[in-house]
């Protein structure tokens, strides 16, 4: 459902369906749920489940954020934005 929402959000605001006066108030309310969804999730996490699930998962993610790292600064710096 989530990805359904974002495409249709995406797509309003391709077809200039979304008001310009609306841009602050939605990025804020955007901030604001992914804070509150992070917190959701960071709040119900058990160390002791990190422990049982082991290294692996840990650098997995590590590896990931390097990755999207390296490629957001790539693709700043090939587009002359960094």
């Amino acid at each position: 459902m989530f990805l359904v929402g974002f495409l249709l959000a995406a797509g309003a605001q391709s077809l200039g369906l979304v008001p310009a006066g609306w841009h602050a108030g939605l990025a804020l309310l955007g901030t604001f749920l992914l804070t509150t969804a992070l917190a959701g999730i960071g709040l119900t996490l058990r160390f002791a489940d990190m422990r049982a699930a082991g290294f692996r998962p840990l650098l997995l993610g590590g590896l990931l954020w390097v990755a999207v790292a390296v490629s957001s600064l790539g693709l700043q710096a090939a587009t002359g934005a960094l």
